[in-house]
């Protein structure tokens, strides 16, 4: 696993309102423990951000976005 490329495809997927978001929240959700603590820090922190100034996309794709923040 290349953490940058999934960084890059986390930040790629925020506030898109296509299949990218289950996509990547897939991966992210079955890779979660091969992630640095500071990569995984800084998705959550990317993902409340993008929630709180709702830049998250549709209210589904929120839903997505938040189990990832439920990760630890």
């Amino acid at each position: 696993m290349n953490e940058d490329i999934t960084f890059f495809a986390t930040r790629y997927a925020l506030g898109r309102r296509t299949g990218a978001v289950g996509m990547v929240v897939d991966y992210l959700k079955k890779h979660w423990t091969e992630i640095s603590e500071r990569t995984q820090e800084q998705i959550q922190k990317e993902i409340k951000e993008a929630i709180r100034t709702e830049r998250a996309g549709m209210d589904c794709d929120i839903e997505n976005w938040k189990e990832i923040l439920e990760l630890k």
